[in-house]
């Protein structure tokens, strides 16, 4: 019942700090939504403490923010397609550019959440964050499997 609280507690705080950065996510809804269930998620899977909690939210967030500049910084001027041979080569140089910021980057924010949060919890962010991926597009799958086709009722085999 404690964790049901503080899960609560924790979207809520964490609600309100993310509708205070405009500008963020595919809309006003759908984008705080998911953010919302994302929070939610991986507090409950790295089982964070309402104190790590306060202490690894500001330093995940500004890791996220961080990657997305970095992100933002070397997206291609235009679609890959239309590129010429030249323009490709620079863009796979500046796409490994990206990446080495990217570990960099990733370097950096993992020796602060170590801090901040026990190591084992730190260890299983990634996967945790890849867990969540992959179940968001499952649920997409899904909504999308359901949409296309009627349902039907379901049909016991005898």
């Amino acid at each position: 019942m404690k964790k049901l609280i503080f899960a609560i507690a924790l979207l809520a705080f964490a609600t309100a700090g993310l509708q205070a950065q405009p500008g963020e996510g595919p809309g006003p809804k759908g984008g705080e939504r998911l953010k919302s269930m994302r929070i939610a998620y991986i507090t409950n899977k790295l089982s964070l403490t309402p104190e790590e909690s306060q202490q690894f939210w500001p330093v995940f967030n500004q890791f996220e923010a961080d990657q997305k500049k970095i992100r933002d910084k070397y997206k291609p001027a235009k679609d890959l397609l239309s590129m010429t041979d030249a323009e490709a080569d620079k863009f796979l140089n500046s796409r490994i550019e990206m990446e080495q910021e990217m570990l960099n980057l990733r370097k950096n924010y993992v020796s602060q959440m170590r801090k901040v949060i026990p190591v084992r919890k730190v260890a299983m962010l990634m996967r945790v964050e890849q867990d969540f991926r992959e179940e968001l597009v499952g649920a997409m799958q899904q909504r999308r499997s359901e949409g296309a086709a009627p349902r039907r009722p379901m049909q016991r085999n005898r």
